[in-house]
Parts: C-alpha cells; sequence; structure tokens
C-alpha cells in the first residue's frame, strides 16, 4: 500500500473520529462542520485503495474497511438533509385564507462587519419584502446604512456593536416585550420577543449568534452551548409558536445542534429539502449549514431558499412560514433521552 495513501487514510480516520470524542476543546468541535467533505473524502479513499492497493497486503484490507465503514457512518449521518429523506417540517399549499393560519417571512443575514456593501442589502430587502429582517456582525455603521429600512419596518430592535456581535431587527409587524439579554457572555447579545401579526397571531422569536469554538474566539465551545441550552429551554417553555433564527457557530448535524434540538423540541426545515450551506461564500467545496432556523410545530413552510451573495461570507437566508396557533405538524418533536439531559446538566456544572 503506497505511503501516501497510508498517510491519507490516517488523516481522513481522524477527522472522522474526533467529532466522536466529547470534548469541549475547539479542535474536536470543529471537526464537526466537514461532514460532508469528510463523506467525499471517504468515498475518494476507497476508490484509491481499489485503484492503488495491494490486494494480498492486510494493510489494503484495513485500510479498504475503514473507508467503507467511514463511508456507510457518514452517509447515515448526512442522509436526514437529502431530498430523499423525510421531510421534518412540511409544506402548506393553500392560501392564506383557506389555510387558517398568517403568513411570516424572515431574512436572515450575517452581513460580515467589515463587509461595505450595504446597498445589496436594502436590495434584497426591497426586492423580498419579507416580513422580518435579522442582520448579524453589525456596528454602528450598518447601523446608519440599514436607517432606511425603518421606513418600511417600525418595528426594530437595535444592538449594533463593534466586535462583530451586534444584532439589528427590523419588522413589519408589531413587536412586543422585546428584549435584549447577555445569557452568558457580557458583549455577546442575543434578542427575544413576540411579533403580533395580523391574524392575532403571536410568534415568540429569539435572535441568537453566539461566539464559536475557534482559536482567535474560544478555545472551546462551552459558552455556546451554554447559551444554546438557555435559549433551548425557553423555547420548550413558551405557549406560543417558536421561531429561533440566527448564526448559531455551529452546524446542522453537530451534538450540540442536535442537543439543542431535543432540549427546545424545535424541528428543523431543511431536513429532507438540503443542506443549504451558507458559509465560507468564497470556498464552495469547504461550505457548511452555519445559519439555521428552527420552529415548533405550528409551523408549515411556503419556501426556503439560500439567498446570493451580499459580499459577506455568509449567504443570506429567505424562509415563509404559515402560522398556526395549534400544532399543526404531524412529525413528534425531537424529545432527549437521558443521555442528553445529563450531558445538558454537565455544561452548566463545568
Amino acid at each position: 500500500m503506497p505511503i501516501a495513501l497510508i498517510i491519507y487514510t490516517i488523516l481522513v480516520l481522524t477527522m472522522v473520529l474526533l467529532p466522536m470524542i466529547r470534548s469541549d476543546y475547539w479542535v474536536f468541535r470543529s471537526m464537526e462542520y466537514p461532514r460532508l467533505q469528510k463523506w467525499v473524502l471517504a468515498g475518494i479513499g476507497m476508490v484509491a485503495c481499489l485503484v492503488w492497493g495491494d490486494y494480498s497486503g492486510w494493510l489494503f484490507w484495513a485500510g479498504l474497511g475503514a473507508f467503507a465503514l467511514s463511508f456507510a457512518f457518514l452517509s447515515y449521518q448526512i442522509y436526514p438533509y437529502l431530498p430523499l429523506a423525510r421531510r421534518e417540517v412540511l409544506e402548506d399549499g393553500a392560501s392564506d385564507e383557506a389555510s387558517g393560519g398568517q403568513r411570516l417571512s424572515l431574512m436572515i443575514a450575517n452581513v460580515y462587519q467589515p463587509n461595505r456593501k450595504a446597498e445589496r442589502v436594502l436590495e434584497l430587502a426591497e426586492k423580498l419584502s419579507p416580513d422580518v429582517v435579522l442582520l448579524l456582525e453589525t456596528n454602528d455603521w450598518w447601523k446608519t446604512q440599514m436607517e432606511a429600512l425603518e421606513a418600511t419596518y417600525p418595528y426594530t430592535v437595535l444592538v449594533p456593536r463593534e466586535n462583530t456581535y451586534g444584532m439589528l431587527l427590523y419588522s413589519k409587524v408589531k413587536l412586543e416585550d422585546a428584549q435584549v439579554h447577555y445569557l452568558i457572555e457580557p458583549d455577546v447579545p442575543s434578542i427575544e420577543c413576540r411579533m403580533i401579526l395580523g391574524s392575532g397571531h403571536k410568534v415568540h422569536f429569539f435572535g441568537v449568534h453566539p461566539r464559536p469554538p475557534a482559536p482567535s474566539e474560544s478555545t472551546t465551545s462551552t459558552e455556546k452551548d451554554r447559551e444554546l441550552l438557555i435559549v433551548a429551554e425557553r423555547a420548550k417553555s413558551s405557549r406560543q409558536p417558536v421561531i429561533v433564527a440566527g448564526d448559531l457557530n455551529d452546524v446542522a448535524w453537530s451534538y450540540t445542534t442536535e442537543l439543542f434540538q431535543k432540549m427546545s423540541r424545535l424541528l428543523d426545515p431543511r431536513k429532507g429539502r438540503g443542506f443549504f450551506n451558507t458559509f465560507p461564500v468564497k470556498w464552495p467545496v469547504m461550505r457548511f449549514p452555519l445559519d439555521h432556523i428552527f420552529c415548533s410545530r405550528h409551523f408549515k413552510l411556503r419556501q426556503l431558499r439560500r439567498l446570493k451573495s451580499i459580499g459577506s461570507d455568509h449567504f443570506p437566508v429567505f424562509i415563509a412560514f404559515q402560522v398556526y396557533n395549534e400544532i399543526v405538524q404531524p412529525e413528534k418533536a425531537p424529545e432527549p433521552e437521558n443521555e442528553d439531559l445529563m450531558a445538558a446538566n454537565a455544561k452548566f456544572e463545568e
């Protein structure tokens, strides 16, 4: 077996196995991100073994077996996001009047604070005319550039910050009980409010952007995980339809995001529809789904799109729901097992 292929096998297996270690350290958590990329690398490894491997040597069979197991394991992990899989949030094809619900659309965009192409964001908002616009990584410059939105979006929660964790929320629908929280870290805000729709429906909304596990930000994911679990508990306790949206600085399939879904009982509209990778814009082969929108079982999906580039390192996302006062999704909400409850408690004890 060629030495290059042996090294390649070790590298791919390391990437596959590292996330299985339940450590908050960034090295382990960052390896959860490239799941689709690891799936491709494992497939390439199988082909390479068959083409260049020595069929009579034990290293060949060990390497081929390792790649085959990795490929099968990763296929199982990415399957829920393929169009072949069951959709976690069903679609609503009826008109607003016939469905008995109320339409609500949102545009979520991490604008990338140094980005100076603010006109692209304004153009998208004017073209799509969403009911709600949530902008992340916004400072005072971005707040000033977005003032034109206030003529159409009279309800706002504006939290500009210079540390790349600013948030600007613009809404056409009335906002009630709007609050800015600093749940874990004093310089990382989140937004909580209730949106009062024209039909009288109320939607409990959370906008989040926790700090990522990265050498330049935080060496562990502990603070981020705690923040998401606090939001999950509040979402689960809400008596109204719930939406949690923002840049979670985590991929849709990570253990933390799965734990968040179980603890919050929220659904992921992407499952059964695609990955909707939003970051990084400039490196298509390395993209991950970092920008998220989760909803309770009171919603049906009207539309979900990844939008064109706005000059940021993230793509914006547009989503349109039909909102109901009662549960309309037959799909059972994720529920935590004892192991998940223990893991969540451990986050707060660390």
